[in-house]
């Protein structure tokens, strides 16, 4: 469950818990707002723009005031992830 009709939706629902706080696709980072708890971007990751993000999204995204980019990964960062993938691809293939 997300944050439904925003503000205290979660809390009028009995939910207890705090929901999504952060959401990483492959071109920015979103966060839901503070009172709101609409999605709104807070950082875009390097090598996109805002026009991409607002292009690929389905609705009126909205752009935190203070946007930043992402930091690009760091090489044992890249080397976890390849070696993720390679191992997920050597799973699969044995079960194709």
């Amino acid at each position: 469950m997300g944050h439904g009709d925003g503000a205290d939706h979660r809390a009028r629902l009995g939910l207890t818990t705090a929901g999504p706080t952060r959401v990483i696709t492959d071109l920015c980072v979103l966060e839901p707002d503070r009172v709101t708890k609409e999605l709104t971007v807070t950082s875009v990751h390097p090598g996109v723009s805002r026009e991409d993000v607002s292009t690929a999204c389905g609705w009126k995204i909205l752009f935190a005031e203070a946007l930043v980019t992402t930091p690009a990964a760091t090489d044992d960062e890249l080397g976890t992830l390849r070696d993720l993938q390679a191992r997920t691809r050597s799973k699969h293939s044995r079960h194709a």
